[in-house]
């Protein structure tokens, strides 16, 4: 074997146990629930980077994750963890499996256009059917993202106090549905771009608005209630977004 043919195995050999150790890696972190259904694995840059693959070979081994159903790719958007897999002798995956999975593989402006959508006519509903206990909750989150620390913090409150005005609408779809949709709040994207949006100013003008729908609920003014809510996601999409003709 000439000297050639030996370096040229060895770089085989190389790319080939990167390979193996970046599936070994992203299956590992899957099973271990270090990466939950939805989570967008790092960029193919990085990744190059860290197993020491070429892009060739890195994308021959997100195939084959794919392929396995691990997980997701969505062309300009990167790829995202599957949710779990039913076993071999399990019946066919639901309809709603599907759904899951789009919606977790979703980017945060569809994500934003299907909230001005259904969280304006949740809140309507919301107005009308809220008890004391969904305002005791809507009232805790309200607080909490106001006190929340660090953006993280204050997501995350921001996030509930949303979903707990979707759950006073006491619409089980609509409920399960926000819920899941709410789930891509963990994405890696989307805290990038709440990070990068999120100014001192803005989050005291969430926070106004915030209290205004609020108020608008517990005085059950479903039309106002809806127009604030409908106003503060406007700005959040224009803010995270930029502005859209749309």
């Amino acid at each position: 074997m000439s000297t050639q043919d030996i370096r040229t195995q060895n770089i085989r050999t190389k790319a080939a146990m990167g390979a193996s150790a970046l599936v070994q890696l992203i299956e590992s972190n899957i099973a271990e629930g270090v990466w939950s259904a939805g989570f967008k694995l790092p960029a193919e840059r990085d990744l190059e980077k860290q197993f020491g693959v070429s892009r060739n070979t890195l994308r021959k081994s997100l195939k084959l994750l794919q392929d396995k159903g691990s997980i997701i790719r969505h062309v300009g958007r990167g790829s995202f963890v599957a949710p779990p897999q039913p076993d071999a002798g399990a019946e066919e995956p639901a309809p709603t499996d599907s759904l899951v999975r789009r919606i977790h593989g979703a980017s945060p402006a569809e994500i934003m256009e299907v909230r001005l959508v259904i969280e304006p006519a949740a809140v309507e509903l919301a107005a009308v059917r809220a008890n004391a206990e969904d305002f005791q909750r809507i009232r805790e989150c309200l607080a909490r993202s106001e006190t929340a620390e660090d953006i993280g913090d204050f997501e995350h409150w921001d996030g509930q106090l949303h979903v707990s005005i979707v759950t006073a609408s006491k619409n089980s779809l609509l409920i399960d549905l926000y819920r899941t949709m709410n789930e891509t709040r963990n994405q890696p994207e989307w805290l990038r771009l709440k990070r990068r949006s999120l100014t001192p100013e803005r989050r005291r003008t969430y926070q106004e608005q915030h209290r205004r729908i609020v108020e608008a609920l517990t005085d059950r003014d479903a039309q106002a209630a809806r127009l604030e809510l409908l106003d503060h996601l406007l700005m959040v999409r224009s803010n995270l977004m930029g502005p859209t003709s749309s």
